[in-house]
Formats: C-alpha cells, structure tokens, sequence
C-alpha cells in the first residue's frame, strides 16, 4: 500500500503543519510516511505544497510528480505552483472560493471537487486553522477508501500531543 498527497496553499496557511501532522498520524499507525516542502523565498503569502507519501512499504521517493492519489488546494497561487502532480487517477480537492476557474482548466484528469474548506473555516471563526479543517475533511474521505486506514483515535492521539490540543480536535472534527 503506497498513498501519495499534496497540499497546496500560501505560505502563513499552515501547509507545512499539515503535512507534518498526517505524517505524525501515519507514524502512529506504524505506516512508514515521508514529508517534504516546497515553499518560495517570501514565505508568508507567497506559494507552498508539501507532498506526503505513506507506505506500508520503505519509501525510496518521497515526491509526488505527476502521480498524486489525492491533491488539496486552499490558495490559487499554492494551486498554480502546485497541480503538475496530477494524473489520471488523482482526486483533487479545490477550495471553492479561493481558486477561480482555472482549476476546470488545469484539472483534465482524475476527479476534482469544488469544496468550500475556507467558507466552512470563517464561518466557524477558525480561519487560522484551515490545515487542521482540511485534514479532517480529508480523514472523512480515507475512512471511505480505507487507504490508508487511520483511525480517529489515532489522530487524536497526535493532536493530544502538541499545542491546542482541544482546539485542534475540534476544528479537525469540523472538517
């Protein structure tokens, strides 16, 4: 079993975290799972990704080329520098209200869905935590596909172990 992600956003949208996280989540369900960074030198406000792999298997390649199982985008920059990892069999998630049409354009493989990750997060007063809304919106759709399977607890564990953890809960469970 090999998942690969990318996260795509501005820089300051907790992006890196993200990644960081379902890697923590993987670790804890004993899965082998690599993180790696792409970001511009104007950090805050300027584009980021981060690719995640999760194998069941030692990872030789942690990159997501054009070969993403899932793809998540929350900023039209992030979204530009980011969609060359899509392919046929890649289900994209494009934030509905900060990336306009080009994501119809761009997005000609795979599957994509307009979801409203950014709406969901102001509406609850949780804008600086969109990552963690995201994830949970993500965690929903793999409990589905059961690939990789990580469970609840296992998040919870993780987010039990760093800062706002409460607060981190509860915006996941948003999601």
């Amino acid at each position: 079993m090999k998942v690969k992600f990318r996260f795509s956003g501005r820089g300051g949208q907790g992006i890196k975290f993200l990644g960081s996280a379902l890697v923590r989540v993987a670790m804890a369900a004993d899965l082998n799972a690599t993180l790696t960074v792409d970001y511009t030198p104007s950090v805050r406000g300027g584009p980021i990704f981060s690719d995640v792999v999760i194998s069941s298997e030692p990872i030789a390649y942690p990159y997501c080329d054009a070969d993403a199982d899932y793809f998540i985008a929350l900023d039209q920059k992030g979204f530009e520098r980011a969609a060359e990892c899509i392919s046929e069999n890649t289900i994209s998630y494009v934030d509905t209200d900060s990336i306009d049409d080009i994501a119809e354009k761009t997005i000609t493989k795979g599957k994509m869905h307009r979801v409203p990750i950014t709406r969901r997060a102001d509406e609850n007063k949780v804008t600086g935590a969109v990552n963690v809304l995201s994830l949970g919106f993500l965690s929903e759709h793999l409990k589905i596909s059961e690939k990789p399977n990580l469970t609840e607890d296992q998040y919870i564990q993780v987010f039990n172990s760093m800062r706002n953890p409460e607060g981190n809960i509860k915006t996941f469970q948003l999601g």
